[in-house]
């Protein structure tokens, strides 16, 4: 059982004499490390945590009863999540709980400081380190709205991990771009990469602890070290094979990387990749298949630009895993436009595609372009995912009766396990839970496929 379960029950059972804090976490991989941390200091502290606790504590009123606190780490990407994130505000803010809200939206909207927050505390993006100093002044009575941009250091810090085996490593916040969608610039601010020798050393300590999957991630991995370095050889690249070099049975996946950053190290990238324990997978978002949207959105490349990238990779590496991030109905997005966008996904024939309608941000430009209808992005977007369900599903066959050794990385439903093969597929093993476990390497023959999984079986473990 592990230590969550642990927890839970002992909070169902009788509440602890510590003093009880739940964690929800919304968005990407950053908030999730950032919650870990958070959770990390808390319990040095001597609290009693439950982080990005699952569906199941979530609903459960006897827990949300049991809690002294909860921090609510949200997220500013969509409307959608912060529809979510307010839905979960007015929750607690019907029991007897302190509430603590971290994360973008604060960060992006300090406004709401004076209106929606302004009888909650607030800790912002580059404040995680004075946590355990709110939540005693927020148990205290008081209401604390720290949002300073200061540069404090979140690497090298206590934390509890989501997944033993799973080490979220950060390595820079903020991002050279300036995306006229994005609301995440307003939170996490321009570029600051952290030094190497502190992520080697962060590195190496989760390793210590077991760690067998390392997710480099950031706002844009593609630009790390563009602002404290300047010469090549520190750019991304060179920290994965500093990584790549390290002494252990560990696997690295490398998170999104903007297509201009990774155009000025591609030939270097991509030489990095074929390491055997690097994980073949390319997330580089594209957002439109079309210039003149490009341009608008204020991506700096172009399309032809971007092809030159996939090509590059798999030509080296054939069978690599490329994710693309599109944008749907950007604003004054002619039918034409729409339509390029639907020949580069014919064409490069992604292998996972994150497809987003467009979502109108306060506070970024594209807040005051020409919207279109409602009805016109939904109609595209439901094209776009039928054509790309229909092309995943397809790409899933060529996969039957191969054999891959796996990591098994997360625990999946109905007594499954979840494991990644090199080029980080999604493989189901059935009925698996009994024989195997989190962080063991096994070998496996795919069986059956279903349009976005591969179902594996196992033949030995490794």
């Amino acid at each position: 059982m592990s230590n969550k379960s642990v927890l839970i029950n002992k909070v169902l059972s009788k509440k602890s004499s510590k003093t009880l804090v739940c964690i929800k976490t919304f968005g990407c991989s950053i908030n999730h490390s950032d919650s870990e941390v958070m959770a990390g200091l808390l319990q040095e502290a001597g609290y009693d945590v439950i982080n990005s606790y699952s569906g199941e504590v979530e609903n459960n009123d006897t827990i949300s009863d049991t809690a002294d606190a909860i921090i609510i780490n949200t997220c500013s990407v969509k409307n959608l999540a912060e529809s979510k994130f307010f839905r979960e505000l007015r929750k607690w803010q019907d029991k007897d709980v302190k509430i603590i809200v971290a994360g973008c939206i604060p960060q992006a909207e300090p406004e709401l400081l004076n209106t929606k927050l302004k009888d909650v505390s607030v800790i912002g993006t580059r404040q995680l380190v004075h946590v355990v100093d709110i939540l005693k002044e927020t148990l205290n009575g008081e209401i604390i709205h720290n949002i300073n941009n200061d540069k404090n250091d979140r690497l090298n810090l206590p934390k509890i991990r989501k997944t033993g085996i799973i080490e979220i490593l950060p390595i820079s916040e903020g991002c050279l771009s300036s995306c006229t969608y994005c609301k995440t610039k307003l939170a996490r601010g321009n570029l600051l990469s952290y030094p190497k020798e502190k992520i080697i050393k962060q590195f190496k300590a989760a390793l210590a602890d077991g760690c067998k999957e390392f997710w480099i991630t950031s706002q844009d991995n593609g630009c790390y070290g563009f602002d404290i370095y300047r010469k090549e050889k520190y750019f991304l690249p060179q920290l994965l094979n500093d990584l790549l070099s390290i002494d252990g049975e560990f696997r690295i996946r490398l998170g999104m990387s903007n297509p201009d950053h990774v155009d000025r190290i591609k030939n270097e990238l991509v030489e990095t990749f074929k390491h055997a324990k690097m994980y073949k997978f390319l997330h580089i978002p594209i957002q439109s298949g079309n210039d003149r949207v490009l341009k608008s959105m204020k991506r700096c490349y172009t399309v032809k630009e971007f092809n030159g990238i996939i090509d590059l990779f798999r030509r080296e590496i054939p069978e690599i895993t490329i994710s693309t991030d599109i944008i749907v109905g950007f604003p004054d997005e002619a039918d034409r436009e729409f339509e390029d966008t639907v020949k580069l996904v014919k064409h490069v024939n992604f292998d996972v595609l994150n497809l987003s309608r467009f979502w109108l941000r306060k506070g970024t430009e594209a807040e005051s372009m020409k919207q279109l209808y409602s009805a016109v992005i939904k109609k595209r977007a439901e094209y776009l995912k039928k054509l790309f369900d229909g092309l995943s599903e397809n790409n899933n066959k060529k996969f039957l009766n191969k054999e891959f050794t796996v990591l098994i990385d997360e625990l999946g439903r109905h007594d499954s396990l979840i494991a990644r093969d090199e080029y980080y597929k999604h493989i189901v093993i059935k009925n698996s839970t009994q024989n195997y476990k989190i962080g063991d390497f096994v070998k496996v023959k795919i069986s059956s496929i279903t349009r976005y999984d591969l179902v594996g079986e196992v033949i030995e473990k490794v």
